[in-house]
């Protein structure tokens, strides 16, 4: 095999294996890729940051903390986000969600960093919330064999577009032009 073939197949692989995914997924392994990077072109590092801020603390979001010009951590919770069937009969959980937004030149990468879920806490009957694992899906969820069980074939899709509409959200609100804001404030 010629050097030139051997460098282009060695480029192929690597672009694929490091390939940056644009939507996220939750199965058995949890949720994946751990971040989303999403170009911007031709915005500045501190025009995204403006944006992400003010966007941040609209709806039912809260900025958390705020590193000037670098990066926003916000946080949100969305109603009925998570189902599942209990006893045949359909439920759902609210969600609240943490994301670490950091900015470049054009560009910016999309955290999830944690992930609560409101419902009864053990066997107390008390409702509050609690910690969702990201890493790793509950073993609640699986059978041994790594099947989905039916109670939850609805439950890794939630959390999957929870987060890729939440980041279509935020990239749309990034986006907006000066005249598309001052029509919203009509």
């Amino acid at each position: 095999m010629s050097i030139p073939k051997i460098l282009f197949a060695f480029l192929f692989i690597s672009t694929a294996v490091f390939a940056q995914s644009e939507a996220f997924t939750y199965d058995m392994e949890g949720l994946h890729p751990n971040y989303i990077v999403l170009e911007m072109e031709g915005m500045s590092q501190s025009s995204l940051y403006k944006k992400a801020l003010a966007w941040s603390k609209t709806g039912n979001r809260t900025v958390i903390s705020s590193e000037d010009g670098k990066k926003v951590v916000f946080q949100g919770e969305k109603e009925n986000a998570m189902c599942f069937t209990l006893m045949g009969k359909k439920s759902c959980n609210a969600l609240r969600y943490q994301v670490e937004v950091v900015f470049k030149e054009g560009k910016y990468k999309f955290d999830v960093v944690s992930l609560e879920q409101y419902g009864p806490i053990n066997d107390t009957g008390k409702k509050g919330w609690f910690p969702f694992e990201l890493d790793k899906a509950p073993d609640a969820f699986y059978t041994r064999g790594g099947d989905l069980k039916k109670e939850y074939t609805e439950t890794p899709q939630n959390i999957s577009d929870l987060f890729n509409t939440l980041n279509e959200e935020f990239k749309k609100g990034l986006a907006k032009t000066k005249e598309e804001e001052a029509d919203e404030g009509w």
